[in-house]
């Protein structure tokens, strides 16, 4: 059984989704996030919300291959979005990440990932890919931020997608740094490390 950690960065903190989450994750769900998920014209309610909730604790539980963080605000711990790693049976993984319509452009999404892809190393995972819409400049300069590099296309559920790849690197920390501080001095650029 896997717990879901809590992983701290300077400007953002990744950690278990919480029945107190449900109304701000569908607040913050716009035409933007179900059309980029897949399920415009629908949007999400709160029993959706609630049963995408249990599966990720589910899978959390059963050690099963869906690892899926709140992404939160370090100050006020409200939620801000979320990320997503899905293990693949060859031990690498695809990413997502989301970050909510009102939060956008403040660089959650590319700390979250920050974080994300550290996780993902210390569990064993060597290689990473984001699969991005062509349109979704946003998303592209995201993972382009934290190292992926654009790899060709891809067909993902019947849509032709840009692939993004990385590796991942062993973790190397001492006890007189932290692992989310190594993740952000590792990952990050120094412009953006504080």
């Amino acid at each position: 059984m896997a717990l879901v950690p809590e992983l701290r960065g300077n400007r953002i903190i990744l950690s278990a989704h919480t029945d107190d989450d449900v109304a701000a994750h569908v607040a913050g769900e716009d035409e933007e996030t179900a059309r980029r998920f897949g399920w415009w014209p629908k949007q999400s309610t709160e029993e959706t919300v609630r049963a995408a909730y249990a599966d990720w604790a589910r899978n959390w539980h059963e050690d099963g291959p869906v690892r899926t963080f709140a992404a939160r605000d370090p100050d006020t711990g409200a939620l801000v979005g979320g990320c997503e790693l899905r293990i693949r049976p060859s031990g690498s993984a695809e990413v997502s990440y989301w970050t909510h319509a009102d939060k956008r452009g403040r660089g959650h999404a590319r700390n979250a990932l920050a974080l994300l892809i550290g996780y993902a190393a210390s569990i064993g995972i060597t290689r990473l890919e984001a699969h991005i819409a062509p349109d979704n400049h946003a998303s592209q300069r995201v993972v382009e931020c934290v190292g992926f590099t654009r790899a060709g296309t891809v067909i993902d559920d019947g849509t032709e997608m840009l692939r993004y790849t990385r590796q991942t690197f062993p973790i190397r920390y001492t006890r007189r740094t932290s692992l989310p501080r190594y993740i952000l001095r590792t990952f990050l650029p120094r412009r953006w490390r504080s």
